[in-house]
């Protein structure tokens, strides 16, 4: 755009944009001009069914022929991962921030790219971090609005993390990228060995502490690409991308090590490393694991043969 400006003046890029704003009107859709040659769709399910290549090859198809321009487009977009997540600003705050980083990455495969989340098979493991960012961006804001808006979350109220539904989904997405690279997935799947004694002794208050403290430390320890999430009561998970049986282990002991030290219990892991054919059989892996580290003598890591 700006070297359409400095070649044939600003009237011609002017026309240009005009066109861009009448080629998205005619198909139905709103948009916005965000400023210079960047704009912004929002749509709904009931809007006009949308179709991003469609639109792009349409605009530049108008623009060419009436002006002889050969433009090209890039764009990043976000679909709402459903009415779990409800509807807040500060929501679409994080879906406007991962839509300008899908289309800088875009932008960097060169002219005429579109990328989308969360649905993009083709690339998804190139982009699974930017789908980690999203999930995790929607749980800081879910663990705060949740109980106002009264909807079913992925989100764990006492801890912000996700929950295990927020596991399965993001497990999944995982799994299927580290089969398509070809590359590792590490599971640590990990139980406290002193929720109920602290309860006991102390009260649910002293528990609740703990597992808030468990989860602190669980976000501080892990890598950001890493995935935690409170599974259950007193059992958590960490999803570890692109790794090895030794880093993931290495991990665990680090995890088990910074609990010891900063809160009142400890806690026991099992880890599953490999490429999944499913979720459900790294689970049972790493949950055998976890029976037999407690069974030995607790706070203890057993990596699942």
């Amino acid at each position: 755009f700006h070297a359409l400006n400095e070649a044939r003046g600003e009237a011609v890029g002017d026309r240009a944009i005009a066109l861009i704003e009448e080629s998205i009107a005619a198909q139905g859709w709103s948009a916005y001009r965000i400023g210079g040659d960047l704009f912004g769709l929002v749509l709904k399910h009931n809007d006009v069914p949308f179709d991003s290549e469609r639109l792009k090859i349409d605009v530049e198809a108008r623009i060419e022929q009436e002006t002889a321009l050969a433009l090209t487009f890039s764009g990043g977009g976000v679909q709402t991962p459903g009415e779990d997540f409800g509807s807040h600003p500060r929501m679409e705050e994080v879906y406007f921030s991962v839509a300008q980083q899908l289309l800088a990455v875009a932008k960097e495969r060169g002219p005429g790219h579109l990328l989308w989340l969360p649905h993009e098979p083709e690339e998804a493991s190139e982009l699974t971090p930017y789908v980690i960012h999203f999930y995790r961006e929607l749980a800081k804001i879910n663990s705060a609005i949740a109980r106002e808006l009264e909807i079913e979350s992925r989100i764990d109220f006492l801890t912000g993390l996700s929950n295990r539904r927020g596991f399965e989904d993001t497990f999944r997405r995982m799994a299927d990228a580290a089969r398509r690279r070809d590359s590792p997935l590490g599971l640590l799947y990990m139980d406290s060995d002193s929720l109920k004694k602290l309860n006991d002794s102390k009260g649910h208050d002293a528990g609740d502490r703990f597992i808030i403290n468990t989860s602190t430390i669980l976000n501080d320890v892990v890598r950001s690409s890493d995935f935690v999430s409170r599974w259950g009561a007193d059992e958590f998970a960490v999803l570890i991308d692109d790794t090895t049986p030794e880093k993931a282990t290495t991990l665990a002991q680090r995890i088990q090590q910074a609990i010891q030290t900063r809160t009142e219990g400890t806690i026991s892991i099992g880890v599953y490393c490999g490429i999944p054919e499913n979720t459900e059989d790294p689970v049972h892996l790493a949950d055998h694991a976890l029976y037999w580290a407690k069974a030995a003598s607790k706070n203890r890591t057993e990596l699942a043969q």
